[in-house]
Parts: C-alpha cells; structure tokens; sequence
C-alpha cells in the first residue's frame, strides 16, 4: 500500500484521481505496512521506504498547473510529472493502476463545435463582404459570390451546414457535440461588440441532433463571469437538451472565478480550458479533471482549435479586458503536423484530446474541413474511441468512483475493484499491473500484454492475477 502525508488535501486527491492507484492517508499505527511512503517533511520513520517530495514537489506541480494553467506548451507536463512519479513508486510496490484509457482503445477523441455563424443572412453587410473578400484573395471567386447572394437571399445559404456536418460526421460514423449561443444580439460583459452572435437558439435544429445522438450544449456568453447568467444560459436549451448541460465559453473568456460560477449554476463540465492563439497543453494534462474548490464540475480541457491553427488574429482575456493577439496561421501541412503532435502525445500516455472546429468552418472562406477529416482518420487509424464531449466525461467521472485496492501473497495478486458501475453505453474501464508478463501464470479474465505491464478488462469487482 501506498501512504500519502501531504498538507494540500485537494491535490492529492486530485493527483490520485489522475494516477489511478491505491493509496490512503499515512497514519504512524500503520507506518509498517507502507511499501513506501509519499512526504514531503522529512519525519517519517527510518524503517519506511519514502518518497520524499521536498527537492521536487510532484504533487504542488501538478495541483498548480491544472489550476493555473501554462503559457503555450506542446507538452503534456502533468502527465511526465506523473509518470515520474509512477517511475518512482514502482521501485518498492507492485503498482496496480486504472489508466485513462478505455478498454478496447488506445485514447479518446473529443469532437466539440462552437456555434458562432449558423447563415449568411444573419451577418451584417460589411461581414459579408469581409468573407467574399477573403475568398476572393484565395482565388475562390464562385464561393464569394455565392456568399454575397445567399445574403440578398437569392441563392442557398452556404453557411447553414448542420446538414453536411450530419453527413461528414456519419460517414466516419462518429457522433460530435455542438456548443449554442444562448442570446442573440449579446456580446458580453466587457467584450467588444463583434463578439455578439445574431442567431436564435429556437430557430435552430437542436431536436433533430439530440434525436440523432449528438450533443448539445452551452457556448456562454456572460456565463464565466457572472451567477445569474450562468443560471439563465444554462436554462436556454429546450427542456429535454438541458438535463445535463456542459459548455464553452465564447472566446474562452475564462478568470479564477469561472470554475467556481459554472459548479455553483449546475453545469456538468465546462471545457474552456486551452488556448486561442495556439494548440497544445493549457492545463498540462490529457485528462478530464476537477478543478479546485468545485463539488461536481469537471474540466474537459480543450487541445486543438481550428482557429488557432489557421487564423490570423484572436482575442484573450486579461486583467486590461480582451487583447488582440496574433494566431498561428500556418497551411494545412503544417497544421497537419502539429495535430499530430497532439494525438502523438495521446497515443504514448492515453486520456483524451478534445478539438474544437467551429461550425462555420466547413465552407468558404475558412474551409478548414480537410484537417479535421485528418484528425479523424488519424485517431481512427490509432483505434482511438470517438465521441462526443459528455460521453469523455461521464467515462472519466465513472473511472474516479472506483476505488482500488489488493492483497497479495508469494505467487499472486488479489485487486478488488470497489464502486465499479458499468455503463452499457461507455467502453469499460481497464486495469493495469505493472509486472512482466513473462511472469503471469494466469488471470480470471480477459487481458492483454504491453511492455513490462498487462491490462485487464476491468468489469468485476474481484480480479486475480496468479504469477510465476
């Protein structure tokens, strides 16, 4: 067993939720049935084996980051932080673990849009006329035509694409999350006005994705900033989309406070956490987590974003109000590469990485769609799981209900799996036991070999592992 002496109770915790181990507070009474102790204070007995934190406080590191956030990084630091630690506790403990990854796969996919154009027509003459220009500086003369005529209604809108998404999106057989503006006409507090959306959320055809399987959720406007809103954009949805409401902020507007508003209005996660001018590892981490001082909200954080990739300008929040900022603007080769960074990263330690493309971005003169059918067939080749938003997060939620533990003898390893609620609809959850495999005699259900681990389909509360 793994004693934990540690002041910060939340970051332990939250830190043995992302490395799914068994551990339990150290108590002196117990001190001799440690195979090795976390600490940082440096009083623990002699006899004990430790891991002491002081020079290098894991633990801190990892709280803080998740919290605090990192300026633009490609690196998945929480989780080195954390396989530096696994490292470590596996030179005094059989290490047995619940990975953040589903059995049967390798990592997941989330596949999120915000909703922030849904027609021509909704859009101001002089945004219109911006959009035929920049398809008129691509050489994409029809498309900018077409887009100046679907705005004085005489021909099919280019930017209702609820359809074609519909399409793209069955083809590959994957199902996605679309995240709604909850007013019309409404930048936000503080915000410049172009922020504002000119859509009505009861024109469009929610019914007809929740019937289909996709979900919907909040793009909030005021909701990171102020309870009141966040309680009346939550209940913006039609009654029957809005029994379990995640969002994203519009912009990612986001402070110290906004964890704390979305729990306290009901949200069941938020997933603003990540960057506008960049991709990559905002909270440090490729898992669904739960922010300090929060009872029930969990943050999906946010990887890859359209945007971000092509765009040539952003807006961030910061203590002055909203900055202008420069985007990456890179081709699509380029932006091919970096994508594939990201899911490099998932592929070696697992969790989830969550894209972002925005609705609008399957026409001219975005027309971003070619990358995001990359990332699809890039995570498909991977045997990634593929799914919406909700789906990321019920799986990870199901995964920190367990709660593990295990007795062993010379020869074999008995883990008992407590908590464990399968849900028919998510993919089970896996166990992995940090042994050669070489060494396994025998276990009582379905497993699989990996260097120097096997995993274990973890749908029983009772599982033993017999070695040589």
């Amino acid at each position: 067993m793994i004693g934990v002496e540690y002041d910060d109770e939340y970051a332990v915790q939250e830190v043995f939720q992302l490395l799914k181990v068994p551990w339990e507070w150290y108590t002196p009474a117990s001190a001799s049935t440690y195979d090795v102790v976390i600490a940082k204070n440096g009083h623990i007995p002699k006899a004990c084996n430790v891991i002491d934190l002081a020079g290098n406080d894991l633990i801190k590191k990892i709280a803080d980051t998740l919290n605090e956030g990192l300026p633009p990084s490609r690196r998945p630091i929480c989780e080195e932080y954390l396989d530096a630690l696994r490292q470590q506790l596996k030179r005094f403990t059989p290490l047995i673990e619940i990975p953040p990854v589903p059995w049967g796969y390798n990592y997941s996919l989330a596949l999120t849009h915000d909703v922030d154009i849904t027609s021509v027509r909704e859009r101001s003459f002089p945004s219109v006329l911006y959009a035929a220009y920049n398809c008129f500086r691509q050489r994409k003369f029809l498309e900018g035509t077409r887009i100046i005529l679907a705005k004085l209604g005489l021909v099919e809108d280019p930017w209702n694409l609820f359809v074609a998404w519909r399409a793209l999106e069955e083809k590959h057989q994957v199902k996605s999350t679309f995240y709604f503006l909850p007013r019309s006409g409404h930048a936000g507090i503080g915000s410049p006005k172009i922020r504002a959306g000119h859509y009505s959320i009861d024109n469009l055809p929610i019914e007809e994705l929740t019937l289909g399987g996709w979900e919907v959720g909040i793009h909030g406007i005021d909701n990171w900033i102020d309870k009141a809103s966040a309680d009346a954009e939550r209940i913006s949805l039609s009654r029957d989309a809005r029994v379990r409401v995640g969002t994203r902020v519009h912009w990612l507007h986001f402070d110290e406070g906004t964890w704390q508003i979305l729990d306290d209005a009901g949200y069941e996660y938020d997933s603003t956490f990540g960057y506008n001018e960049d991709v990559g590892f905002r909270a440090g981490t490729l898992q669904v987590y739960k922010p300090r001082g929060v009872e029930r909200l969990l943050e999906l954080p946010l990887h890859i974003q359209d945007v971000s990739l092509f765009g040539r300008h952003c807006w961030l929040t910061t203590e002055e109000g909203c900055k202008r900022v420069d985007c990456l603007g890179l081709d699509t080769d380029e932006a091919h590469r970096i994508c594939n960074e990201i899911l490099d990263q998932a592929l070696r330690y697992g969790g989830v990485v969550t894209v972002l493309w925005h609705s609008d971005c399957l026409a001219a003169p975005r027309d971003w769609g070619d990358v995001y059918t990359g990332i699809l067939n890039r995570a498909k080749s991977d045997n990634a799981w593929i799914t919406r938003a909700i789906d990321i997060v019920d799986w990870f939620r199901t995964r920190r209900r367990v709660q593990l533990g295990y007795s062993r003898s010379k020869d074999r390893l008995s883990i008992t799996v407590a908590g464990l609620e399968p849900v028919r609809s998510l993919p089970p959850l896996r166990l992995r036991v940090h042994v050669d495999p070489e060494r396994v005699r025998y276990i009582d259900g379905e497993y699989i070999c990996g260097d120097e681990y096997v995993d274990i389909r973890c749908d029983r509360e009772q599982v033993s592992v017999v070695l040589v």
